[in-house]
């Protein structure tokens, strides 16, 4: 990791929160996370499934599914993926949608991912399954690689491991590439998956494992941490550049610090000159007085070495000339859904942000008798265990976040309240389309099944609310996401026509009951297809009011441009809408072959078929299409989709299949593959190798 020095004076503009998701014990999503803190939710429990036996945690569930085909990625390299890429690319693929920005966008944004864990690595090595996979697959830089490689961002891209404090850290270097300039959007992430019990067996040993299976967060029974896992992604952008665009900001990051112990009674163990320094110069950066600071995210691991440094730390920079009757609030998620070591700070800067956002702060579990080596009064501090809610006179709040790692990397984030929405500068125009008036709706999935999980989705998202507009709607489902191949539009002029015909998608029924070009007697048309075909359906043609949406809604399903502000008018503001809704299926790693064949070179099997079949078949497999579908056998294997990898993997499987050996060169000597079939047939009688 880069070297960090510290600067005076404070950090320049402050940078929005414009867009979070995750995945965290008891909580598929942003949402269900928020759920889980209000009601003051338990999620640590046994391992289960693949995790079965293991001892009580924070388990995700359903880790080894994954939306493969949407991000273009074959069956075999899915299950050599390490699944905490699978999971960053779904919720950064949520973010993003949160954030209001389409997935396929691309640019000038920076990716930084906090991380310390390489569970699936171990288990791929230890497997002997190697291929041209296994690299792109299991190593760690790939964590923020691949989201760079498949979202087309062009700025900075780093994974940052400090150990417990990384995805802290990974935000500190976010902000600084964003105010030099580096990036104008980054991207912030935290991932932690602990998939086998060696790293249980390790926290043990070290004595830091909690024997009671809870977290006592700053309490008499604090015994150690409670391990957990998951992830969250950030999408940040400078303030003023969220404002401009009428971005939602859920909070903002006045600064953030870093340093390390340097120094101490042993490797592991913390430091509060350090920590307290890391305050000190994260509330100098962010110009804020400590004692306006109303609640801190500890990283109250509920140790009884850990705890008490943090807690004298805290006191003696954000304690100090605090009148008794007002101290500072403190508490940790990490009594929720346990220690998610490298998402960590990450899983305590989402909670506080959208305790910001929400101005309400969620109780802290487990506090019932302080631990005597924490003197909370004097200290001034309380620990926050019932839920409350920010009064307005307590506003503009300010709050902080802190993770610290096994080592002495201590990191500390500030955290301010967004700007008031009055105060912001609202979009200029005049309203477009009347509240009666068709608007076009629109929906898109890479499957038909997704198509019409998303059409559930929304469906279920509008059903009772009377709240909605459905120009804000229909430009939030325009320009906020990406156009995928398999396209439905909707046009109506009321939510509750909009809804029946949302629930006729879902249901595949869509077709029934119309002229035979879509549209109803309600006035509603459904039009459902693809780019570069003619929809199933078509509008109506004459002058009517919703002659205009109809086309631009062919347009959308034809994959033909569209002017979508021109079309739901200057005054429509975008909608939140229902998150991608992905058609996940399990990929996990088989110790029993490799690509192509058995693990075991030796082992591979005398090929004597009809090379036709055999290039067809594995070309399809490593591409990821469905069995049988068609190839064009002129194609370069280039413009059929194959990459570097791909093509080592193709030629590796053609080896084993075969029993030949087969030179590195094979696909550049035949680029397509019918030379390659007619190389094959040329020499398949032969019984020499290629050389």
């Amino acid at each position: 990791m880069t070297e960090l020095t510290d600067t005076t004076g404070t950090s320049g503009e402050p940078v929005a929160v414009v867009g979070m998701a995750c995945r965290f014990p008891g909580a598929d999503d942003l949402q269900g996370f928020w759920r889980l803190l209000r009601r003051g939710g338990d999620a640590i429990g046994p391992g289960t499934g693949l995790r079965e036996g293991r001892r009580p945690g924070g388990y995700l569930r359903d880790v080894e599914l994954f939306d493969a085909e949407l991000f273009g990625i074959s069956p075999h390299e899915a299950a050599l993926m390490d699944p905490q890429q699978r999971l960053l690319l779904e919720l950064c693929w949520h973010a993003l949608e949160d954030a209001r920005i389409p997935p396929t966008a691309g640019g000038a944004t920076g990716v930084f991912v906090g991380s310390c864990s390489d569970d699936y690595a171990l288990m791929s090595r230890m497997s002997s399954v190697v291929d041209a996979y296994s690299m792109t697959g299991t190593a760690r830089t790939f964590l923020a690689n691949r989201l760079s490689y498949f979202f087309g961002f062009t700025g900075p891209s780093a994974v940052v491991d400090t150990g417990q404090s990384s995805s802290l850290a990974a935000l500190d270097q976010a902000l600084g590439s964003l105010r030099r300039g580096e990036c104008t959007t980054a991207v912030v992430a935290g991932v932690q998956l602990n998939l086998t019990a060696t790293g249980d067996r390790l926290i043990e040993e070290l004595g830091a494992m909690s024997p009671t299976g809870r977290c006592h967060t700053f309490d008499r029974s604090a015994d150690g941490i409670v391990r957990g896992e998951g992830a969250g992604v950030l999408v940040l952008k400078p303030l003023e550049a969220a404002l401009a665009a009428g971005d939602r900001v859920y909070c903002t990051v006045l600064a953030a610090a870093v340093n390390n112990d340097g120094g101490g009674a042993s490797l592991t163990t913390p430091t509060q000159t350090a920590q307290q320094s890391v305050l000190a110069q994260a509330y100098r950066r962010a110009a804020v007085d400590p004692a306006e600071v109303a609640y801190v995210e500890l990283h109250g691991t509920g140790t009884k070495a850990g705890d008490p440094v943090e807690a004298r730390a805290l006191g003696g920079v954000l304690g100090r000339g605090r009148p008794a009757d007002r101290p500072l609030l403190v508490g940790s998620v990490k009594t929720n859904i346990g220690h998610l070591e490298g998402a960590a700070g990450i899983a305590g800067l989402i909670k506080t942000a959208a305790s910001l956002f929400h101005r309400e702060l969620p109780p802290t579990l487990n506090h019932r008798r302080p631990n005597p080596d924490i003197d909370l009064d004097g200290l001034r501090l309380r620990v926050s265990t019932r839920r409350r809610a920010w009064r307005p006179e307590e506003g503009p709040l300010v709050c902080g976040v802190s993770s610290f790692g096994l080592g002495g990397t201590n990191a500390h984030a500030v955290l301010g309240e967004a700007p008031r929405r009055e105060d912001a500068v609202p979009g200029p125009g005049e309203p477009g389309a009347t509240a009666d008036e068709p608007v076009p709706v629109l929906l898109s999935g890479h499957t038909d099944a997704a198509l019409r999980a998303q059409a559930a989705r929304l469906a279920d998202r509008l059903d009772g609310r009377d709240d909605v507009d459905l120009r804000d709607l229909g430009l939030a489902s325009a320009t906020t996401r990406a156009a995928l191949p398999v396209r439905a539009a909707v046009v109506a002029s009321g939510r509750t026509a909009l809804v029946a015909r949302l629930r006729e998608l879902a249901d595949g029924t869509h077709g029934d009951g119309t002229h035979g070009d879509g549209t109803r007697d309600d006035g509603t048309t459904v039009l459902v297809g693809r780019p570069g075909a003619e929809p199933q359906d078509r509008p109506a043609p004459g002058d009517g009011p919703g002659t205009a949406a109809a086309a631009a809604a062919a347009a959308f399903v034809l994959g033909k441009p569209v002017d979508w502000l021109a079309v739901y008018g200057p005054g429509a503001r975008p909608a939140d809408l229902p998150p991608y809704a992905f058609q996940r299926r399990p990929y996990w790693l088989d110790t029993t072959t490799a690509a192509g064949g058995p693990a075991a070179e030796d082992t591979a099997p005398q090929w004597s078929g009809d090379p036709l079949d055999l290039v067809l078949d594995l070309t399809v497999e490593i591409l990821g299409r469905a069995p049988g579908a068609d190839l064009d056998l002129d194609a370069t294997f280039t413009d059929l989709g194959l990459d570097s990898r791909m093509a080592v993997a193709l030629r590796t499987s053609v080896a084993r299949a075969t029993g030949r050996v087969l030179p590195t060169t094979l696909l550049f000597d035949h680029p397509t593959p019918a030379a390659l079939i007619e190389a094959l047939r040329s020499d398949d009688t032969k019984g020499h190798e290629f050389r």
